[in-house]
Protein backbone atom coordinates (compact mmCIF):
# COMPACT_ATOMS: atom_id res chain seq x y z
CA UNK A 1 0.00 0.00 0.00
CA UNK A 2 2.90 2.29 0.58
CA UNK A 3 4.46 2.15 -2.75
CA UNK A 4 0.49 2.51 -4.37
CA UNK A 5 -0.01 5.62 -1.85
CA UNK A 6 3.69 7.30 -3.22
CA UNK A 7 2.93 6.15 -6.97
CA UNK A 8 -0.95 8.62 -6.87
CA UNK A 9 0.51 11.10 -5.29
CA UNK A 10 3.67 11.83 -7.17
CA UNK A 11 1.35 14.15 -9.56
CA UNK A 12 0.25 16.20 -6.74
CA UNK A 13 4.08 16.63 -5.83
CA UNK A 14 5.01 18.11 -9.23
CA UNK A 15 2.54 20.05 -9.15
CA UNK A 16 3.54 21.33 -5.79
CA UNK A 17 7.24 21.85 -6.96
CA UNK A 18 6.02 23.73 -10.03
CA UNK A 19 3.88 26.08 -7.91
CA UNK A 20 6.88 26.38 -5.65
CA UNK A 21 9.21 27.25 -8.29
CA UNK A 22 6.70 30.02 -9.48
CA UNK A 23 6.32 31.34 -6.19
CA UNK A 24 9.48 31.08 -4.56
CA UNK A 25 11.59 34.49 -5.25
CA UNK A 26 15.48 34.26 -6.37
CA UNK A 27 17.47 35.11 -3.31
CA UNK A 28 18.58 38.85 -3.03
CA UNK A 29 19.64 40.53 -0.24
CA UNK A 30 18.02 43.10 1.45
CA UNK A 31 20.52 46.46 1.69
CA UNK A 32 20.20 48.75 4.54
CA UNK A 33 21.94 52.20 4.87
CA UNK A 34 22.45 54.34 7.74
CA UNK A 35 22.59 58.06 6.29
CA UNK A 36 19.43 57.36 3.75
CA UNK A 37 19.38 61.19 3.27
CA UNK A 38 21.49 63.84 3.22
CA UNK A 39 20.18 67.88 3.60
CA UNK A 40 23.08 70.07 4.86
CA UNK A 41 24.51 73.81 4.39
CA UNK A 42 27.41 74.10 2.17
CA UNK A 43 29.01 77.29 1.43
CA UNK A 44 30.23 77.56 -2.10
CA UNK A 45 33.83 77.20 -2.39
CA UNK A 46 34.04 74.48 0.66
CA UNK A 47 33.61 70.49 1.21
CA UNK A 48 31.71 69.05 2.99
CA UNK A 49 31.37 64.75 3.90
CA UNK A 50 28.20 62.62 4.07
CA UNK A 51 29.33 59.03 5.64
CA UNK A 52 26.81 56.07 4.88
CA UNK A 53 26.98 52.61 6.51
CA UNK A 54 25.88 49.86 4.12
CA UNK A 55 24.90 46.41 5.49
CA UNK A 56 23.05 42.95 5.00
CA UNK A 57 20.99 40.64 7.63
CA UNK A 58 23.24 37.46 8.67
CA UNK A 59 21.08 35.48 6.53
CA UNK A 60 21.38 37.51 3.08
CA UNK A 61 23.08 36.17 0.08
CA UNK A 62 26.62 37.26 -0.27
CA UNK A 63 26.18 40.70 -2.70
CA UNK A 64 27.94 42.95 -4.99
CA UNK A 65 27.09 46.63 -4.73
CA UNK A 66 27.93 49.78 -6.96
CA UNK A 67 26.98 53.56 -6.18
CA UNK A 68 26.14 55.68 -8.44
CA UNK A 69 25.82 59.62 -8.48
CA UNK A 70 22.58 60.67 -10.45
CA UNK A 71 20.81 63.79 -10.64
CA UNK A 72 17.77 64.42 -9.12
CA UNK A 73 14.85 64.21 -11.03
CA UNK A 74 10.91 64.46 -9.68
CA UNK A 75 7.45 63.01 -11.86
CA UNK A 76 3.83 64.44 -11.57
CA UNK A 77 2.50 62.10 -9.25
CA UNK A 78 5.93 63.60 -6.50
CA UNK A 79 8.19 61.16 -6.84
CA UNK A 80 11.58 60.92 -6.60
CA UNK A 81 13.80 59.94 -9.49
CA UNK A 82 17.12 59.33 -10.71
CA UNK A 83 18.27 61.17 -13.76
CA UNK A 84 21.48 59.93 -15.68
CA UNK A 85 23.94 62.56 -17.21
CA UNK A 86 21.81 63.13 -20.57
CA UNK A 87 18.92 63.72 -18.51
CA UNK A 88 20.37 65.52 -15.93
CA UNK A 89 19.56 69.28 -17.66
CA UNK A 90 18.50 71.46 -14.20
CA UNK A 91 20.90 74.44 -13.43
CA UNK A 92 20.01 73.25 -9.90
CA UNK A 93 22.05 69.70 -10.01
CA UNK A 94 24.79 69.02 -7.66
CA UNK A 95 25.58 65.58 -9.74
CA UNK A 96 28.98 66.88 -10.38
CA UNK A 97 29.70 68.22 -7.19
CA UNK A 98 29.63 64.79 -5.29
CA UNK A 99 32.24 61.94 -5.54
CA UNK A 100 31.81 58.96 -4.24
CA UNK A 101 34.27 56.03 -2.35
CA UNK A 102 34.26 53.12 -2.53
CA UNK A 103 32.28 52.86 -6.02
CA UNK A 104 32.06 49.24 -5.75
CA UNK A 105 32.44 46.58 -2.89
CA UNK A 106 31.80 43.53 -1.80
CA UNK A 107 29.44 42.23 1.23
CA UNK A 108 29.44 39.03 3.10
CA UNK A 109 25.99 38.11 5.04
CA UNK A 110 25.94 40.22 7.58
CA UNK A 111 28.74 42.50 6.76
CA UNK A 112 28.47 46.28 6.69
CA UNK A 113 30.93 48.79 4.93
CA UNK A 114 31.15 52.44 5.62
CA UNK A 115 31.15 54.94 2.14
CA UNK A 116 31.59 58.64 1.94
CA UNK A 117 30.18 61.08 -0.13
CA UNK A 118 32.60 64.21 -0.62
CA UNK A 119 30.68 67.05 -1.49
CA UNK A 120 32.82 69.89 -3.65
CA UNK A 121 30.37 73.27 -4.03
CA UNK A 122 32.16 75.21 -6.78
CA UNK A 123 33.23 79.05 -5.55
CA UNK A 124 30.27 80.12 -8.78
CA UNK A 125 27.49 77.70 -7.72
CA UNK A 126 25.22 80.59 -7.63
CA UNK A 127 22.56 80.32 -4.83
CA UNK A 128 19.63 78.34 -3.38
CA UNK A 129 19.74 75.05 -3.46
CA UNK A 130 21.53 71.65 -5.46
CA UNK A 131 20.45 68.53 -5.43
CA UNK A 132 21.33 65.54 -6.42
CA UNK A 133 20.73 61.09 -5.83
CA UNK A 134 23.19 58.59 -4.90
CA UNK A 135 21.98 54.94 -5.85
CA UNK A 136 22.86 51.53 -4.03
CA UNK A 137 22.39 48.76 -6.16
CA UNK A 138 23.24 45.45 -6.65
CA UNK A 139 24.24 43.10 -9.92
CA UNK A 140 21.48 41.90 -12.05
CA UNK A 141 20.21 38.82 -10.26
CA UNK A 142 18.72 35.64 -12.55
CA UNK A 143 18.74 35.15 -16.03
CA UNK A 144 16.25 35.21 -19.10
CA UNK A 145 12.67 36.97 -18.48
CA UNK A 146 13.64 37.09 -14.29
CA UNK A 147 16.07 39.65 -13.28
CA UNK A 148 15.63 41.65 -10.53
CA UNK A 149 17.72 44.59 -9.11
CA UNK A 150 17.54 45.69 -5.58
CA UNK A 151 18.40 49.27 -5.38
CA UNK A 152 18.10 52.22 -2.42
CA UNK A 153 18.07 55.84 -3.03
CA UNK A 154 19.85 58.48 -0.82
CA UNK A 155 18.19 62.27 -2.17
CA UNK A 156 21.10 65.25 -1.40
CA UNK A 157 19.49 68.50 -0.75
CA UNK A 158 22.35 71.10 -0.13
CA UNK A 159 21.55 74.41 0.66
CA UNK A 160 24.38 77.10 -0.34
CA UNK A 161 25.31 78.79 2.54
CA UNK A 162 25.11 82.56 2.73
CA UNK A 163 23.31 83.04 -0.64
CA UNK A 164 19.87 83.95 -1.17
CA UNK A 165 17.13 81.34 -1.23
CA UNK A 166 13.77 82.18 -2.87
CA UNK A 167 10.83 79.80 -2.95
CA UNK A 168 8.51 80.72 -5.51
CA UNK A 169 5.23 78.81 -7.38
CA UNK A 170 2.99 78.94 -10.57
CA UNK A 171 0.32 77.18 -11.08
CA UNK A 172 0.37 75.86 -14.70
CA UNK A 173 -3.29 74.01 -14.69
CA UNK A 174 -5.97 73.25 -13.14
CA UNK A 175 -7.98 70.22 -14.18
CA UNK A 176 -11.21 68.64 -13.20
CA UNK A 177 -11.92 64.73 -13.82
CA UNK A 178 -14.86 63.76 -15.20
CA UNK A 179 -17.68 63.79 -12.86
CA UNK A 180 -18.83 60.26 -11.92
CA UNK A 181 -21.94 59.59 -9.28
CA UNK A 182 -21.03 58.28 -6.07
CA UNK A 183 -17.15 58.98 -6.78
CA UNK A 184 -15.10 62.19 -5.43
CA UNK A 185 -14.74 65.22 -7.75
CA UNK A 186 -10.97 65.12 -8.29
CA UNK A 187 -9.65 68.60 -8.73
CA UNK A 188 -6.02 68.26 -9.82
CA UNK A 189 -3.55 71.63 -9.44
CA UNK A 190 -0.11 71.60 -11.25
CA UNK A 191 2.17 73.88 -9.41
CA UNK A 192 5.99 74.50 -10.68
CA UNK A 193 8.60 75.46 -8.45
CA UNK A 194 10.07 78.93 -10.21
CA UNK A 195 12.90 79.51 -7.69
CA UNK A 196 15.88 78.03 -6.41
CA UNK A 197 14.63 76.40 -3.20
CA UNK A 198 12.64 73.38 -2.58
CA UNK A 199 9.40 73.42 -0.47
CA UNK A 200 6.59 71.51 0.45
CA UNK A 201 3.13 72.12 -0.90
CA UNK A 202 -0.79 72.46 0.28
CA UNK A 203 -3.11 73.26 -1.47
CA UNK A 204 -7.12 74.57 -1.66
CA UNK A 205 -9.69 74.34 -3.45
CA UNK A 206 -13.50 76.65 -2.99
CA UNK A 207 -16.16 76.00 -5.70
CA UNK A 208 -18.69 78.93 -6.26
CA UNK A 209 -21.83 79.00 -8.19
CA UNK A 210 -23.04 81.54 -10.38
CA UNK A 211 -24.08 83.85 -8.05
CA UNK A 212 -20.61 83.87 -6.06
CA UNK A 213 -21.97 81.80 -3.67
CA UNK A 214 -19.23 78.86 -1.81
CA UNK A 215 -21.08 76.23 -2.04
CA UNK A 216 -18.00 73.47 -1.39
CA UNK A 217 -14.47 73.40 -0.57
CA UNK A 218 -11.38 71.61 0.32
CA UNK A 219 -7.93 71.03 1.11
CA UNK A 220 -5.00 68.86 0.40
CA UNK A 221 -2.49 67.50 3.34
CA UNK A 222 1.09 69.36 3.17
CA UNK A 223 3.09 67.11 0.87
CA UNK A 224 5.47 64.67 2.34
CA UNK A 225 7.99 65.45 0.02
CA UNK A 226 9.16 69.18 -1.40
CA UNK A 227 9.46 69.78 -4.86
CA UNK A 228 12.76 71.21 -5.98
CA UNK A 229 12.99 73.86 -8.58
CA UNK A 230 12.43 73.47 -12.26
CA UNK A 231 10.09 70.29 -11.64
CA UNK A 232 6.15 70.34 -11.95
CA UNK A 233 4.07 68.46 -9.44
CA UNK A 234 0.31 67.53 -9.43
CA UNK A 235 -1.76 68.19 -5.99
CA UNK A 236 -4.77 66.45 -5.84
CA UNK A 237 -8.05 67.74 -3.86
CA UNK A 238 -11.13 65.26 -3.82
CA UNK A 239 -14.65 67.25 -2.88
CA UNK A 240 -17.80 65.28 -2.12
CA UNK A 241 -20.03 68.14 -1.41
CA UNK A 242 -23.64 67.47 -3.88
CA UNK A 243 -24.05 70.08 -6.55
CA UNK A 244 -27.21 70.74 -8.86
CA UNK A 245 -27.13 70.95 -12.62
CA UNK A 246 -24.99 74.77 -13.08
CA UNK A 247 -22.05 76.40 -14.13
CA UNK A 248 -19.81 77.13 -11.36
CA UNK A 249 -15.77 78.23 -10.85
CA UNK A 250 -12.98 76.80 -9.54
CA UNK A 251 -10.48 78.29 -7.67
CA UNK A 252 -6.97 76.78 -6.61
CA UNK A 253 -4.66 78.50 -3.90
CA UNK A 254 -1.42 77.10 -3.17
CA UNK A 255 0.52 77.35 -0.30
CA UNK A 256 4.09 76.65 1.30
CA UNK A 257 4.52 74.69 5.01
CA UNK A 258 4.09 78.28 6.66
CA UNK A 259 0.91 79.20 4.90
CA UNK A 260 2.39 81.75 2.46
CA UNK A 261 0.66 81.45 -0.98
CA UNK A 262 2.51 80.68 -3.78
CA UNK A 263 -0.27 80.88 -6.55
CA UNK A 264 -4.07 81.16 -7.05
CA UNK A 265 -5.97 80.01 -10.46
CA UNK A 266 -9.66 80.06 -11.23
CA UNK A 267 -11.31 78.37 -13.66
CA UNK A 268 -14.71 77.50 -14.87
CA UNK A 269 -16.77 74.13 -14.27
CA UNK A 270 -20.19 72.84 -15.35
CA UNK A 271 -22.19 70.28 -13.88
CA UNK A 272 -24.27 68.84 -16.70
CA UNK A 273 -26.21 65.89 -14.61
CA UNK A 274 -26.63 66.17 -10.77
CA UNK A 275 -23.77 64.99 -8.48
CA UNK A 276 -24.36 62.54 -6.44
CA UNK A 277 -21.86 62.60 -3.76
CA UNK A 278 -19.84 59.22 -2.43
CA UNK A 279 -21.14 58.18 1.25
CA UNK A 280 -19.14 58.17 4.17
CA UNK A 281 -18.05 55.10 5.63
CA UNK A 282 -19.85 53.74 9.09
CA UNK A 283 -19.57 51.24 11.27
CA UNK A 284 -21.93 49.91 13.55
CA UNK A 285 -21.85 46.48 16.04
CA UNK A 286 -24.08 44.24 15.94
CA UNK A 287 -25.26 41.84 18.67
CA UNK A 288 -27.94 38.69 19.03
CA UNK A 289 -30.03 40.32 21.88
CA UNK A 290 -30.09 44.04 20.38
CA UNK A 291 -31.47 45.44 17.00
CA UNK A 292 -28.66 47.86 15.03
CA UNK A 293 -29.20 50.27 12.17
CA UNK A 294 -26.59 50.88 9.79
CA UNK A 295 -27.35 54.57 8.57
CA UNK A 296 -24.96 56.92 6.55
CA UNK A 297 -24.15 60.19 7.54
CA UNK A 298 -26.41 62.09 5.00
CA UNK A 299 -29.40 59.16 5.73
CA UNK A 300 -29.51 58.21 2.39
CA UNK A 301 -29.08 54.31 2.91
CA UNK A 302 -29.98 52.53 6.46
CA UNK A 303 -29.74 49.04 6.96
CA UNK A 304 -31.97 47.49 9.69
CA UNK A 305 -31.23 44.80 11.67
CA UNK A 306 -33.61 43.16 13.92
CA UNK A 307 -33.17 40.74 17.21
CA UNK A 308 -31.67 37.79 16.13
CA UNK A 309 -29.40 38.36 13.18
CA UNK A 310 -26.80 37.36 13.69
CA UNK A 311 -25.30 34.82 16.69
CA UNK A 312 -22.44 36.53 17.78
CA UNK A 313 -21.43 39.71 18.29
CA UNK A 314 -19.86 41.36 14.70
CA UNK A 315 -19.00 45.03 13.09
CA UNK A 316 -20.63 45.95 9.91
CA UNK A 317 -19.31 48.55 8.15
CA UNK A 318 -21.46 50.39 5.03
CA UNK A 319 -18.95 51.74 2.33
CA UNK A 320 -19.16 53.99 -0.74
CA UNK A 321 -18.45 52.63 -4.31
CA UNK A 322 -17.63 54.12 -7.01
CA UNK A 323 -19.87 53.13 -10.18
CA UNK A 324 -17.33 53.05 -12.39
CA UNK A 325 -15.62 50.34 -10.28
CA UNK A 326 -18.97 48.93 -10.42
CA UNK A 327 -19.58 44.90 -12.59
CA UNK A 328 -21.47 45.79 -15.53
CA UNK A 329 -25.61 45.49 -15.35
CA UNK A 330 -26.97 42.42 -16.45
CA UNK A 331 -28.77 42.07 -19.72
CA UNK A 332 -32.29 44.28 -19.95
CA UNK A 333 -31.15 46.44 -16.85
CA UNK A 334 -29.08 49.21 -16.23
CA UNK A 335 -27.01 50.60 -13.26
CA UNK A 336 -28.29 53.90 -11.74
CA UNK A 337 -26.12 56.41 -9.46
CA UNK A 338 -26.72 55.09 -5.81
CA UNK A 339 -24.04 52.02 -4.99
CA UNK A 340 -22.94 51.11 -1.66
CA UNK A 341 -21.08 48.22 0.28
CA UNK A 342 -22.33 46.23 3.64
CA UNK A 343 -18.94 44.48 4.53
CA UNK A 344 -18.58 42.17 7.85
CA UNK A 345 -21.00 39.83 7.07
CA UNK A 346 -19.26 36.28 6.19
CA UNK A 347 -22.66 34.34 5.71
CA UNK A 348 -26.66 34.29 6.16
CA UNK A 349 -28.37 36.11 8.55
CA UNK A 350 -30.48 34.51 10.43
CA UNK A 351 -33.23 36.78 10.20
CA UNK A 352 -34.07 38.92 7.15
CA UNK A 353 -32.20 42.91 7.29
CA UNK A 354 -34.24 45.72 6.15
CA UNK A 355 -32.56 48.17 3.64
CA UNK A 356 -33.69 51.38 2.62
CA UNK A 357 -32.21 53.63 -0.31
CA UNK A 358 -33.13 57.30 -0.79
CA UNK A 359 -33.08 57.65 -4.42
CA UNK A 360 -31.60 60.71 -6.31
CA UNK A 361 -32.30 62.72 -8.87
CA UNK A 362 -30.10 60.94 -10.91
CA UNK A 363 -31.27 57.81 -10.35
CA UNK A 364 -34.57 58.42 -11.75
CA UNK A 365 -32.77 60.18 -14.65
CA UNK A 366 -31.11 56.99 -15.22
CA UNK A 367 -34.96 55.45 -15.55
CA UNK A 368 -35.82 57.87 -17.99
CA UNK A 369 -37.87 59.79 -15.28
CA UNK A 370 -39.68 56.29 -14.28
CA UNK A 371 -39.98 55.82 -10.92
CA UNK A 372 -41.44 52.67 -11.19
CA UNK A 373 -38.27 51.17 -13.20
CA UNK A 374 -35.98 51.47 -9.89
CA UNK A 375 -34.96 48.76 -8.14
CA UNK A 376 -32.39 47.15 -5.20
CA UNK A 377 -29.71 44.93 -6.48
CA UNK A 378 -27.10 42.88 -5.03
CA UNK A 379 -23.46 41.98 -6.30
CA UNK A 380 -22.53 38.70 -4.98
CA UNK A 381 -18.65 38.36 -5.05
CA UNK A 382 -18.59 34.45 -4.74
CA UNK A 383 -21.31 33.62 -7.34
CA UNK A 384 -20.45 36.41 -9.46
CA UNK A 385 -24.07 37.83 -10.24
CA UNK A 386 -26.33 40.69 -9.54
CA UNK A 387 -29.81 39.52 -8.00
CA UNK A 388 -32.41 42.44 -8.35
CA UNK A 389 -34.07 42.35 -5.37
CA UNK A 390 -38.08 42.48 -4.74
CA UNK A 391 -38.38 46.27 -4.34
CA UNK A 392 -40.63 48.64 -2.38
CA UNK A 393 -41.35 52.23 -3.74
CA UNK A 394 -42.72 55.10 -1.25
CA UNK A 395 -42.82 57.96 -3.34
CA UNK A 396 -43.81 60.40 -0.62
CA UNK A 397 -40.48 59.56 1.26
CA UNK A 398 -38.49 59.22 -2.14
CA UNK A 399 -36.71 55.58 -1.00
CA UNK A 400 -36.82 52.09 -2.31
CA UNK A 401 -36.54 49.37 0.43
CA UNK A 402 -35.81 45.46 0.08
CA UNK A 403 -35.39 42.23 2.62
CA UNK A 404 -32.38 40.38 2.63
CA UNK A 405 -30.31 38.17 4.77
CA UNK A 406 -27.17 38.17 2.50
CA UNK A 407 -25.16 41.54 1.71
CA UNK A 408 -22.26 42.31 -0.46
CA UNK A 409 -22.56 45.41 -2.80
CA UNK A 410 -25.73 47.02 -3.16
CA UNK A 411 -26.80 49.76 -6.37
CA UNK A 412 -30.13 51.14 -7.39
CA UNK A 413 -30.59 49.64 -10.85
CA UNK A 414 -33.16 50.40 -13.78
CA UNK A 415 -34.98 47.17 -14.37
CA UNK A 416 -38.09 46.39 -16.63
CA UNK A 417 -39.28 44.79 -13.75
CA UNK A 418 -38.82 48.04 -11.49
CA UNK A 419 -40.50 48.10 -7.98
CA UNK A 420 -44.12 47.77 -6.20
CA UNK A 421 -45.83 50.33 -4.36
CA UNK A 422 -46.70 49.49 -0.35
CA UNK A 423 -45.05 47.61 2.43
CA UNK A 424 -42.20 45.24 1.44
CA UNK A 425 -42.65 41.57 1.09
CA UNK A 426 -41.07 38.16 2.14
CA UNK A 427 -37.61 37.34 1.37
CA UNK A 428 -37.76 36.20 -1.90
CA UNK A 429 -34.72 35.31 -4.36
CA UNK A 430 -35.16 37.31 -6.26
CA UNK A 431 -34.63 37.80 -10.35
CA UNK A 432 -30.61 36.17 -10.57
CA UNK A 433 -29.24 37.17 -13.73
CA UNK A 434 -25.10 35.10 -14.36
CA UNK A 435 -22.26 37.39 -14.91
CA UNK A 436 -19.62 35.65 -14.61
CA UNK A 437 -18.53 32.34 -12.67
CA UNK A 438 -20.61 30.15 -11.41
CA UNK A 439 -23.12 29.99 -8.84
CA UNK A 440 -25.49 28.23 -7.03
CA UNK A 441 -28.71 30.76 -6.51
CA UNK A 442 -30.57 30.75 -2.92
CA UNK A 443 -28.16 28.53 -1.46
CA UNK A 444 -25.61 31.26 -0.48
CA UNK A 445 -22.54 29.08 -0.22
CA UNK A 446 -18.90 30.27 -0.48
CA UNK A 447 -17.30 28.43 -4.07
CA UNK A 448 -14.56 28.35 -1.58
CA UNK A 449 -16.08 26.42 1.10
CA UNK A 450 -17.91 23.63 -1.75
CA UNK A 451 -14.31 23.64 -3.72
CA UNK A 452 -12.45 22.29 -0.62
CA UNK A 453 -14.84 20.04 0.63
CA UNK A 454 -15.13 18.71 -2.79
CA UNK A 455 -11.05 17.97 -3.08
CA UNK A 456 -10.87 16.69 0.54
CA UNK A 457 -14.00 14.04 -0.24
CA UNK A 458 -11.73 13.21 -3.49
CA UNK A 459 -8.74 12.28 -1.12
CA UNK A 460 -10.56 10.58 1.45
CA UNK A 461 -12.07 8.44 -1.56
CA UNK A 462 -8.45 7.70 -2.43
CA UNK A 463 -7.28 6.84 0.51
CA UNK A 464 -10.09 4.70 1.17
CA UNK A 465 -9.19 2.81 -2.19
CA UNK A 466 -5.86 2.01 -1.75
CA UNK A 467 -6.48 0.97 1.93
CA UNK A 468 -8.63 -1.57 0.06
CA UNK A 469 -6.39 -2.75 -2.03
Amino acid sequence: MKLLLINDTMPIVMIGLIVFLILCPLPVAAIKVGGSIYTGSIAPGSTAVHTMTISTNPGDPPVDLTLDVLGLGQSLQQSNTGLPTEKDTSPYSARTFITVSPQTFHLEPGASQEVTATITVPQNAGAGGRYAMITIHNAPVGTGSTVIVTAISVPIAITLAGTASTMTGTITNVAVADVIPGQPIKITTTLKNTGNYFYKVKTNVSVTDSAGKNVAEGGSLLSSRSIIPSFTQNYEVNLATPLPVGTYSITSTASRDDSTILDTKTIPFEIKSAYVAPLDEVTVTLSPKSPADLISTDGRVMVNFPVGAVFSDVNVTLKPVSNDKLPPAPQGATLGATSFRVDGLTGLLSKDATVVVKYSSADLAAAGSDVSKLAIARYDDTDGKWTILPTTLDKSALTLSTVTNRFGTMAIMVSSGGNTQGSAGSTAAGTTTQVGGKGFPGLGLDMTLVIAALGLMIVFVGIYKSGKR
